[in-house]
């Protein structure tokens, strides 16, 4: 049966109607698993360009997220972070003016654990659901459905968010209540930071020292802390959101202020959009 026959198929049916905001490299292959899993699609995003491939699939295009959203059981969010998550909440044209009462909207993005507050706050006002469902994975694992999500939500609202994620994840860790799946989500890239700062460090002196590149690598990636985050890329990103989750909650971690001073003075020096080793350049720099 092709794309747009089962996609057919499921409205006539009268299956779960599905719109997907944010078609971003990671949000792309997301979508795309959705309407392979026959979901009823609406797709936007704010360059149309991403959205041709789902379209041929048989997603519908919307014109605007309040068109997306419209008519839909579920609405499913991937965007840049949580400031792009609420613009796109608000406005006459924005999610929450199409949103039916009842639907239940699921950010997948790094929004951050204030913004899925303040995102359920805005959506519960309009009559809605949220659950916040970070994912952890790259987008090799975003295209074969093999991402882990971290969810929080009410547990009625969880289990109704389940078959999506099961279309795009290969394992749900349901964290708690609303926005502690954000809150897991920046733990983890608090982690990631740590690792991502000493590799690059250690591949630096390494060198420094006389060792090979290729020599250094094959340690890393093989001995005894070795982790999957050292193989293959990384995009370079701060650690904005775990300071804040620390002042949040009240508990100051100095080595990863460090970190986050060092990531952002790579960013600032050019590095931003890089690999996981373009870390090691800032370090031989200095």
């Amino acid at each position: 049966m092709s794309h747009v026959a089962k996609r057919q198929e499921t409205q006539k049916d009268g299956g779960t109607r599905l719109a997907f905001l944010g078609l971003g490299n990671m949000g792309c292959p997301m979508a795309a698993r959705c309407v392979e899993a026959g979901f009823a699609v609406s797709v936007w995003n704010r360059t149309t360009r991403r959205t041709e491939r789902l379209e041929r699939m048989g997603a519908r295009v919307a014109e605007n997220p309040a068109d997306a959203a419209r008519g839909a059981d579920v609405v499913v969010t991937m965007l840049a972070d949580g400031a792009s998550l609420l613009r796109v909440l608000g406005g006459p044209r924005g999610l929450l003016a199409g949103l039916r009462r009842g639907a239940l909207v699921i950010d997948m993005s790094t929004s951050g654990r204030a913004a899925a507050h303040e995102a359920a706050r805005r959506v519960r006002l309009a009559r809605g659901r949220f659950v916040d469902a970070p994912v952890s994975g790259t987008v090799a694992p975003a295209t074969r459905g093999e991402l882990v999500a971290m969810v929080g939500g009410a547990k009625k609202d969880v289990r109704d968010a389940e078959p999506v994620l099961r279309a795009m994840c290969k394992r749900q860790i349901l964290a708690g209540g609303v926005g502690q799946g954000q809150t897991l989500k920046v733990l983890l890239n608090g982690i990631g930071a740590h690792h991502f700062v000493a590799f690059g460090s250690m591949l630096a002196l390494g060198e420094r020292a006389g060792l090979s590149r290729e020599t250094i690598v094959d340690a890393f990636t093989s001995g005894a802390f070795a982790s999957p985050s050292y193989i293959g890329k990384r995009a370079m990103k701060d650690a904005k959101l775990n300071i804040e989750l620390q002042d949040e909650v009240g508990l100051r971690l100095d080595v990863l202020r460090t970190i986050a001073r060092t990531l952002q003075s790579a960013v600032r020096g050019g590095l931003g959009e890089q690999d996981l080793y373009a870390i090691e350049k800032w370090f031989e720099g200095r």
